[in-house]
């Protein structure tokens, strides 16, 4: 028996049967236990079932493998950035993971606990790396160590089965003292004298000074065996070296000061500049090397703080600083002073009258670090130190002098800056034809442009010339002033080779007399003689 409920007005409802007022007919569901597994059936028509989804594990599983391995290769590679590469070893010794600093302290506990035990005529001693007067850069081998492989390919770098072996020796055996080695063994010992190098006497550069050979204990095999400790890292024990005794060279020999020399010199000729802002106000020049610079043969020996090195030259910052305080800051000036000089026609600078300087102001501690920039600029090769401040730039004032030769006037023209300020009158070579100047015969003077090269305040002249005639002309004359010499075939501006005083009015009324010099006045030839510098220009002409 069903209920029938009243349809409201605007729609249907259904009714507990399932049916609607309008008698379309609807599905029924059988209705189902909540409690029974999700992938039973639900049987009614057509089936449907409704399964529990499966869960797959093994997608997480490779995801996490993923995650820790990445995890893993970051954190290597982060690691490898400070430490020592897989494969790097150090004089064969494995340094794979190390730090710098660790490397560093391996290094040092190795020297510092290296002995080699010695004898010597029945006394024995131990020595040390220290009293070899030897010493180690453990820093610059640990970072040696440390940046080994970072310039290979990147699976290079990281394989552990690609080697690379630093191999620098710790320090120069060669460079090893014999001074504690003779006083423990009681050796008598005849000390070598080191070579040096110093300033030559204009102090625009540096001699060798020759080094000696002394006496004493051969201290070589002792060097070589506290070396080779170091480079086991301990796992080399020296055995007792016997030592005799040689005639000793000097640490820094004559071959180590010239190669000191040579770097000197390289350094002199592109120097280290001082600049404000763009304006050289000085430069690290020979003496300021000298000052700051030591030879030090063991070329792996562990500097001080503030030092460099450039091959065997050692430059100290605070000696540098010092130099330019008390040699070239003290000499600054705030105002400039111009530069003049003397010229040739060619331009080629004669004679500095006057070195003039900048003006130079200086920001106040702009140059505090002028040492400690220098030496690093040195240990470069090459560099400039800028400082901040301003520059009144000086001036260059030239002053040029030419002469002139003219063969057929028979006068000698003397020109500053182009302007005449001296005429003189001259005998020319006895060849040269007194109106026209042209040479008719052997022994005349030459023409074209060349510049006084040698230069003598008296001089006794002789010499012979073959004539074409094959006859040969000679002469001798004492004591000729003023010379000035201007073809390299010997011709030279002097004073008339006379026997007494001729004057420049004298000459103008003589002949052609010489073999192919220009003779002027005696009242004349001393102001030319200090007028025309080495250098100076002479243009000889018909």
């Amino acid at each position: 028996m069903t209920d029938n409920y009243e349809q409201p007005v605007g729609g249907s409802q259904p009714n507990i049967a399932g049916s609607f007022s309008d008698a379309e007919a609807t599905a029924v569901f059988t209705p189902f236990d909540v409690a029974q597994p999700m992938d039973q059936s639900i049987d009614d028509g057509d089936a449907v079932k409704v399964k529990h989804r499966k869960r797959h594990v093994w997608p997480w599983i490779v995801l996490g493998v993923v995650v820790v391995l990445g995890a893993g290769l970051g954190g290597g590679f982060w690691f490898f950035q400070s430490h020592a590469l897989p494969g790097t070893t150090l004089w064969g010794n494995p340094m794979m993971g190390r730090s710098q600093s660790q490397i560093a302290a391996t290094i040092d506990d190795t020297v510092n606990n290296t002995t080699v035990p010695v004898s010597y005529d029945g006394k024995t001693a131990k020595i040390s790396f220290k009293d070899l007067g030897l010493s180690v850069d453990s820093g610059a081998l640990a970072s040696e160590v440390v940046n080994a492989k970072r310039g290979d390919a990147f699976w290079q770098r990281y394989a552990f089965w690609v080697k690379k072996d630093v191999t620098t020796a710790p320090a120069n055996a060669g460079a090893a003292v014999s001074d504690t080695l003779n006083q423990k063994l009681g050796v008598n010992e005849v000390k070598p004298v080191d070579a040096a190098v110093q300033l030559n006497g204009d102090q625009t550069g540096f001699d060798v000074v020759a080094g000696a050979q002394g006496e004493g204990a051969d201290v070589a095999p002792v060097a070589d065996a506290a070396v080779k400790s170091v480079q086991s890292l301990g796992s080399y024990e020296p055995k007792t070296v016997s030592v005799s005794l040689k005639a000793t060279d000097p640490v820094v020999t004559d071959d180590i000061a010239t190669q000191a020399k040579s770097t000197l010199d390289t350094l002199l000729q592109n120097p280290v500049a001082i600049k404000v802002q763009d304006h050289q106000i000085a430069a690290i020049n020979a003496p300021a090397l000298a000052a700051a610079m030591s030879i030090n043969a063991n070329e792996n020996a562990k500097l001080t703080d503030g030092q460099t090195r450039n091959g065997y030259v050692v430059f100290d910052a605070g000696k540098l600083q010092q130099y330019y305080n008390d040699a070239i800051k003290a000499n600054l000036k705030t105002d400039h002073e111009d530069r003049e000089v003397i010229v040739n026609n060619d331009g080629d600078e004669l004679q500095v009258i006057k070195e003039g300087h900048d003006g130079v102001t200086l920001t106040d501690g702009t140059d505090s670090n002028v040492g400690q920039q220098a030496v690093e600029a040195l240990a470069k090769g090459n560099g400039a130190v800028t400082l901040d401040g301003t520059v009144d730039p000086m001036q260059t004032k030239a002053t040029k002098r030419h002469v002139v030769v003219d063969l057929s006037d028979r006068l000698v023209h003397v020109y500053e800056n182009d302007q005449e300020i001296k005429t003189f009158h001259a005998s020319v070579g006895q060849d040269n034809n007194r109106t026209t100047g042209v040479c008719q015969g052997d022994l005349c003077t030459p023409t074209g442009d060349f510049k006084v090269w040698l230069k003598y305040p008296t001089q006794d002249m002789s010499g012979n010339v073959t004539l074409s005639d094959g006859s040969v002309s000679h002469w001798s004359v004492k004591g000729v002033g003023d010379v000035n010499y201007f073809s390299k075939d010997g011709c030279a501006i002097h004073r008339i080779a006379k026997s007494s005083f001729t004057s420049d009015a004298t000459i103008a009324n003589m002949n052609n007399i010489s073999h192919g010099c220009v003779g002027i006045g005696w009242d004349v030839s001393d102001w030319f003689y200090d007028w025309c510098l080495n250098g100076t220009t002479v243009h000889v002409q018909l």
